[in-house]
Order: C-alpha cells, then sequence, then structure tokens
C-alpha cells in the first residue's frame, strides 16, 4: 500500500533503555506520541489503539503518556491533525472549480492510500489544527465563485460529505469488487432490462469516473443556484 507525501510508516518498535538514558517516558515528545499512534493506526487500525497499547509501542507504561495528552482522543485529534499536515494546499489563485476539486482528490488520495488513517482524520467532531488551511482554501474558492457566506458554508459541507461518503463506499463496500460486477450482478439487473446500461454503472462503476462525475455535477449545481 502506498503512502502520502510527508507521512512516512516506520517499524512498530519498543525502544530500549540503554546506560545514561532518561527513563522512559522522560524523553518523550507529543510529535513523537503522535507519530507512534499513526504508525500503529496505520498497522493494525483505530480500534488497536490504547493508552495501554501505544505505552507498549514506546516502551513506557500507559500513564506517562498523560503528560503530553489528555487522553486516547486528544491523540486521535493530533493523528488527524498529522494526516492533514501531509496533504498540500493548493495555491489561492486559478479557477473556483480546480481548487475545490485539487482538495477533494487530495482527501480521496488518502482514503485510498491510507484509509485507517482516512477514517479518522474524517471523523472527528472538531476540525483538526492541520486541517484549518484546506477548510480556508474551500471557502476561499467558493467566495470567488459569488456565493455569499451562509451558501459558502453549505456548499462546503455538501462537498465535504459527498467526499467523505464517496471514500467510504470506496473502502468499505466497493473494495472487494474493484476489479468488476459482484457475483450478483446479472440476477440483480434481471428485471432492469429498460436500464440496463445505467444498471451495469450502478452494480459495477468505476469509482475514478464515478468521483469527478458527481463532483462535478455537485459543483455544476451551485454555479446554477448561484445564478438565480
Amino acid at each position: 500500500m502506498n503512502e502520502p507525501t510527508g507521512v512516512t510508516q516506520k517499524r512498530i518498535r519498543t525502544p530500549r533503555k540503554g546506560p545514561g538514558r532518561p527513563a522512559a517516558g522522560e524523553s518523550l515528545t507529543p510529535q513523537e506520541v503522535t507519530e507512534a499512534a499513526l504508525r500503529l493506526i496505520l498497522a493494525e487500525g483505530e480500534g488497536a489503539l490504547t493508552m495501554r497499547r501505544l505505552g507498549e509501542v514506546l516502551g513506557v507504561r500507559a500513564m506517562a503518556l498523560y503528560n503530553h495528552f489528555p487522553n486516547k482522543e486528544a491523540i486521535l485529534d493530533a493523528v488527524a491533525s498529522l494526516a492533514f499536515a501531509s496533504m498540500p494546499v493548493p495555491p489561492d489563485k486559478g479557477h473556483w472549480r480546480t481548487r475545490i476539486k485539487g482538495l477533494c482528490f487530495g482527501i480521496r488520495g488518502m482514503a485510498l492510500q491510507q484509509p485507517n488513517v482516512f477514517r479518522v482524520a474524517m471523523t472527528r467532531r472538531v476540525p483538526p489544527e492541520k486541517a484549518l488551511p484546506h477548510i480556508a482554501a474551500a471557502l476561499s474558492a467558493f467566495a470567488d465563485a459569488g456565493l455569499p457566506p451562509a451558501a459558502q458554508a453549505v456548499a462546503y459541507q455538501t462537498v465535504r460529505l459527498y467526499v467523505r461518503a464517496h471514500c467510504l463506499w470506496e473502502i468499505e463496500e466497493l473494495g472487494v469488487h474493484r476489479d468488476g460486477a459482484s457475483a450478483g450482478f446479472t440476477h440483480a439487473t434481471t428485471d432492469l432490462s429498460k436500464t440496463a446500461a445505467a444498471a451495469k454503472m450502478v452494480f459495477a462503476p468505476d469509482p475514478d469516473r464515478q468521483f469527478e462525475a458527481g463532483l462535478d455535477l455537485i459543483l455544476r449545481g451551485l454555479q446554477v443556484s448561484k445564478e438565480r
């Protein structure tokens, strides 16, 4: 599985205390804790992340982690922020649609390359700190499209939810059938002879084409709503 730019996946290992080294946990930094949590999630999924397990990975007692983070949720927030930090923010110039699509394809790239991290990054109740430049870039693009502030907010949430839902569909539902139609394709389309061409694309979709086509549909709708 490929890795997104800026995030390095390292082998999970437990450091050993050598002569003259500080006691376990004393030399840890929040960055080291976050990176270890990221590697654990990459390798084993979010469900594997507990304070005890992360302490084992770092070679410290779980209580030592509370010197850096108040709880597991704070660590997940930091992991989500680290994931967004690895994603480039499109420049604040060019056509607004091109900028929005650049942001959306960047998020989809993270989803397909590192689905475990995507789930964490896109399900935080409060946006991660490093996601704020991406949010600002999206709102700026919608402002350049001529949308007023309230419509910018609606447009942002609509596009964000579309990208999140599409990526989860690709990861959780389509993944096992990515190379073609599901085993039940023929049976499922038996009664759809009048719409066979469309049915084929529903049951055996091209996810790349569908992602961009759906996004274009939303963006065209935003343009039309602005012109009314």
